[in-house]
């Protein structure tokens, strides 16, 4: 589990990033608790090195000591960015209550299967700190939602301007529509084999016994072209429509494949194409305006980041 926003690590690098011989230990600092020592300000408002160490812990992210001080600079970068933008949600009174925060963490306990506090507590992390964490994520999705999201929008005039201009992009091959079932041994596979001989449906025992994440779908990985896939699921192509093939081996495990449909090649028409190219526009668009918007915000913050704080970070995580 992430523990830390997504938004954290969104966005524009717009701290120079350091190398690595840039950001070293600050001899004098060792001595000086974590609690006071500074390792950024915004708008005056201190991050201590004590809140970055707490963070950084909840983030989940253990890089390699090569890379560690990159990796630090870079997390206080983005966390000096969390801390800018919570404040502008702030002063756009942009509000969180509780439920809204409980809803998200039961999301996070059905996604896991997990009791979030057995498994925040096993790896040392405060369970309310973590909650906090939750309520900033939803205040800068919110305020995102608020000054990108919602002021972008695409015309139909786009959307066909960019299906004639990028024609190629809408050419498809010939494609087959696949069922699989994958186990981790021949042994089993041959099993699986005796049951589909002896009549047994497809769907039915790729649910029961398939390891794969589609398994659930009946084994359907959907449509597909050549060279889409590994090599070794080329052999649907030689298949008749509604064939099984003998067992297959790959880096996967043990397959069996079942060709349900084929399509042939042609050009994705522009009404079935519109929804996709809307998506893809839109995002771009939300790009742009997001990289404008965060720029603008940045001109309105005053910071200062202290890198060398990060070099007497010495703590176990």
């Amino acid at each position: 589990m992430k523990y830390m926003a997504p938004v954290l690590l969104l966005g524009l690098l717009f701290f120079s990033c350091k190398k690595k011989d840039e950001v070293k230990p600050e001899r004098a600092a060792a001595s000086v608790s974590a609690d006071v020592l500074v390792a950024a300000k915004v708008n005056g408002d201190p991050i201590t090195l004590a809140e970055f160490q707490e963070r950084f812990v909840r983030s989940g992210i253990k890089p390699d000591r090569a890379a560690e001080l990159e990796v630090k600079a870079e997390f206080l970068n983005r966390l000096v960015e969390r801390k800018m933008m919570l404040r502008e949600a702030q002063r756009k009174r942009i509000k969180v209550g509780l439920p809204e925060i409980n809803k998200r963490i039961e999301a996070l306990r059905a996604e896991y299967g997990k009791d979030i506090k057995d498994m925040l507590a096993s790896q040392g992390i405060d369970f309310e700190k973590w909650k906090s964490d939750i309520w900033e994520d939803i205040m800068i999705e919110r305020l995102i939602s608020s000054e990108v999201a919602r002021r972008v929008s695409v015309a139909s005039s786009d959307v066909r301007r960019y299906y004639q201009a990028h024609a190629q992009e809408f050419e498809k091959p010939d494609q087959v529509r696949v069922r699989q079932i994958v186990v981790a041994t021949e042994e089993e596979a041959s099993r699986v084999e005796e049951l589909l001989q002896a009549g047994s449906d497809f769907a039915a025992v790729a649910r029961e016994k398939s390891t794969a994440p589609e398994a659930e779908k009946g084994g359907d990985l959907g449509y597909f072209g050549m060279g889409d896939m590994p090599a070794e699921f080329n052999v649907v192509f030689g298949m008749a429509k509604g064939g099984v093939s003998g067992i297959v081996k790959s880096p996967y495990g043990f397959h069996i494949f079942k060709l349900e449909d084929t399509r042939r090649a042609g050009r994705i028409g522009f009404d079935e194409a519109y929804k996709d190219i809307v998506e893809k526009l839109h995002r771009e668009k939300e790009d742009v305006r997001y990289k404008a918007w965060l720029k603008e915000l940045r001109s309105r913050t005053k910071f200062e980041v202290n890198y060398q704080a990060l070099g007497a970070s010495n703590w176990k995580r």
